[in-house]
């Protein structure tokens, strides 16, 4: 568990809406968008069996199941195959215009356009979690957490420990990772970060939009406010979830 001393001040923000945004959970076979704010959900496509990697890129989602990377269109979940080879992979998330995807000791850098990729220089062994935030890829590998530049695999590593880490997610401006039973917001230039609350324990599905972050916890989706760490419930009946992110 993360032992130093909380510092970091947390950003202000005012209790509405999530700017219009969408989530996109995937649910046993089923590929659903969902209402930020009122957890209101549509069926888009199903065959998702088993996906428990999805990101969303400039207006298009994109999943890993097996060993295929397909594009998914949010507006009736109609995809297409992008390419092959990622059987194994355990991480994927996306920034500054491409897919970045952890698989067998190696990170790569995927094209949106077409799947191709390119191999992110450094050693990547032994990594948990992948997210973009503030221009950069947050890896927590080995339960440390480091900021690193995908154009040359340089590395800044952030202080404390992650151990007992279960999901992690990110917007914009901060980190959120659920550690144990506690929710944090992590300033990804510093490291520092503050507690958002301590009911999350066994999440393994996070999503953050606009100024709040999203979880699946006991089956129900839970909306949670960045700026106080207060939290709605937006529905039950998501036992089974594997995927959630937002767009």
């Amino acid at each position: 568990m993360i032992r130093v001393m909380v510092i970091l001040l947390l950003v202000a923000a005012a209790f509405g809406t999530a700017t219009g945004e969408a989530l996109y959970a995937i649910q046993d076979d089923v590929l659903y968008e969902v209402d930020p704010d009122a957890g209101d959900w549509e069926a888009l496509s199903d065959t998702w069996s088993g996906t428990e990697l999805l990101a969303s890129c400039e207006g298009k989602l994109y999943a890993i199941q097996g060993d295929v990377l397909y594009q998914i269109d949010p507006i009736d979940g109609a995809w297409y195959e992008l390419s092959e080879t990622w059987e194994g992979t355990t991480a994927l998330t996306s920034g500054n215009g491409k897919l970045y995807a952890y698989q067998d000791g190696f990170l790569y850098e995927i094209s949106t356009y077409n799947g191709s990729w390119v191999e992110v220089p450094g050693d990547y062994g032994g990594t948990q979690f992948l997210a973009w935030s503030e221009g950069a890829l947050m890896v927590i590998q080995n339960d440390v957490l480091y900021r690193v530049d995908p154009s040359d695999g340089t590395y800044e590593t952030m202080p404390s420990t992650y151990a007992g880490t279960t999901a992690a997610a990110s917007d914009d401006d901060y980190l959120y990772v659920v550690q144990g039973d506690v929710l944090y917001v992590i300033d990804p230039y510093t490291g520092d970060y503050a507690s958002l609350g301590d009911t999350y324990g066994g999440t393994t599905e996070l999503a953050a939009a606009g100024d709040y972050v999203y979880c699946v916890w006991e089956g129900t989706l839970w909306k949670t406010d960045s700026s106080d760490g207060s939290f709605q419930n937006l529905g039950s009946g998501w036992e089974g979830t594997t995927a959630l992110t937002s767009l």
